[in-house]
């Protein structure tokens, strides 16, 4: 049963604390670092390829499918309530508190492990210009070091981080053109690779790709474009947002498809040999830049991936910051731990606190533990989450008759209901057979549900208080581009 707010003050909006400086353009530059697409390219579709095959293109066709849906259902409902915090803040107004709060453990685990086993990748990419780096005391103490400096960048003003990410990004997309030029420019594969894909075997036979491996790989595939519907954690620095944060989504979304699957296409359709290219723990798009470039290609590439994974760290750690940010200000923790995380700089306008505090828990993340292998624990995490946001999505419009205008899918419920067949679909994929994550991630939800009804639902009124959002008048308004 979804509770009402009545014990909070009604028609209260919170103060506006944060920059309201960013154009649709700034958004997105932001959103797409945090997507990373030049690291999924490099180190999460190469898996995809060794489930999958050639009928890894087919994965990534149907995880953009699924995006779509997913993208819509973050429009509306993040339109309808645009306030920093995230996901989390949009499933509480839409299904409840309960749920709301399992939602915000889910994004608290997601966003304190990814960038750090993202930094604890970059000193292999460092590696060709300096053995030692491959070293793993060396690994830690880069990967620290990286969580330590975005931190400090992300506490500048908005529209600043925007300028970084926007240059960085511009720096790695250099990497994927290189992996597009070389592919097509030297086309070794017909395209009944693609239309019939294959796989082949321990022994180099190949064999054909059926629906269900093709499904298998399109867990990493989604797990490559996620990161789209973070423009929504933006909503209270973002002009116009109710209608502009959802023009910043759907942006997202396309630029990150056309911009990894293009290359992973380039890279199939021109790789000398399959069987190498797809060797199960090989590296597909360095085979790509050796064979087809040579060692001063890959060593230019390999740098800008690193550059890639810098960029990624501080994207992700400037969103978290907003969604930590917005716990404090609701008043979910106990005193005087909500009043430090709410607290913004007064030069900034940024949430500095939660920003750094993130970024030195990720530093000691990385200086006290190995890299994992985390993307299916993610992948779980991440699947729960898009079926609370498909799931709220349709319930604002049923529950929600007078909001203020905002964003409204086309063929609604029809995307949402989609994206919830698919992603049902991967979770059952993802856990067949292996149910630690599972375990783990249902253990989560029951320890947020614990915390919830004995510490916040107790303190209701006092607890929690959600505010309606921040309204923009006339002289804060923009153009969207």
């Amino acid at each position: 049963m979804v509770e009402q707010d009545s014990q909070q003050p009604q028609a209260k909006h919170y103060k506006q604390e944060l920059d309201r400086g960013l154009q649709v353009i700034h958004n997105v530059l932001m959103t797409i670092s945090g997507v990373a697409p030049t690291a999924s390219v490099f180190i999460i579709a190469p898996i995809a390829l060794w489930v999958g095959g050639t009928g890894a293109f087919w994965s990534f066709i149907i995880a953009g499918i699924i995006g779509i849906g997913m993208a819509f259902a973050y429009a509306e409902a993040g339109t309808a309530f645009p306030v920093t915090g995230g996901e989390w803040a949009l499933v509480s107004r839409c299904l409840g508190r309960p749920l709301g709060f399992v939602s915000l453990v889910f994004m608290l685990i997601s966003v304190i492990v990814i960038p750090s086993s993202i930094a604890l990748g970059a000193s292999q990419y460092l590696s060709v210009i300096w053995e030692g780096a491959a070293d793993p005391m060396w690994q830690k103490i880069i990967a620290a070091i990286i969580m330590l400096v975005v931190g400090g960048l992300a506490v500048l003003q908005i529209k600043t981080n925007s300028f970084i990410q926007g240059v960085l990004l511009g720096i790695e997309l250099v990497a994927v053109l290189a992996i597009t030029i070389l592919g097509f420019a030297n086309v070794h594969q017909s395209g009944s690779v693609l239309i019939d894909p294959v796989i082949f075997d321990e022994a180099g036979t190949a064999a054909g790709v059926g629906f269900g491996l093709i499904m298998s790989a399109v867990v990493f595939a989604i797990f490559c474009y996620n990161g789209y519907g973070g423009a929504i954690v933006f909503s209270e620095e973002t002009k116009r947002a109710r209608k502009n944060i959802a023009r910043a989504i759907l942006w997202t979304l396309l630029i990150t498809v056309l911009v990894e699957i293009i290359p992973i296409t380039a890279a199939i359709m021109g790789a000398p040999d399959l069987n190498e290219f797809m060797a199960p723990g090989g590296s597909p798009m360095q085979y790509i830049l050796t064979t087809l470039g040579n060692d001063t290609v890959n060593t230019v590439i390999s740098l800008l991936v690193f550059v890639a994974i810098f960029n990624s760290c501080l994207a992700i750690v400037v969103l978290m910051s907003r969604i930590v940010f917005g716990s404090g200000r609701d008043k979910v923790w106990p005193e005087p731990i909500s009043a430090w995380l709410a607290k913004v700089h007064p030069n900034f306008k940024s949430p500095w606190v939660a920003a750094l505090t993130m970024a030195i828990i990720g530093a000691i993340l990385c200086a006290t533990t190995t890299k994992t292998y985390v993307i299916t624990f993610t992948g779980v995490v991440l699947g729960f989450t898009y079926i609370l946001i498909a799931a709220s999505s349709i319930a604002v419009r049923v529950r929600f008759k007078n909001l203020p205008d905002h964003y409204k899918m086309p063929m609604w419920p029809f995307w949402p209901c989609l994206s919830l067949v698919g992603v049902i679909y991967m979770l059952y994929k993802l856990t067949e057979g292996q149910w630690k994550d599972l375990v783990i991630v249902i253990g989560a939800a029951i320890g947020a549900l614990i915390y919830y009804y004995a510490y916040l639902y107790p303190r209701r009124g006092k607890k929690w208080i959600m505010l309606e959002a921040v309204e923009e008048d006339a002289t804060q308004t923009g153009e969207s581009l």
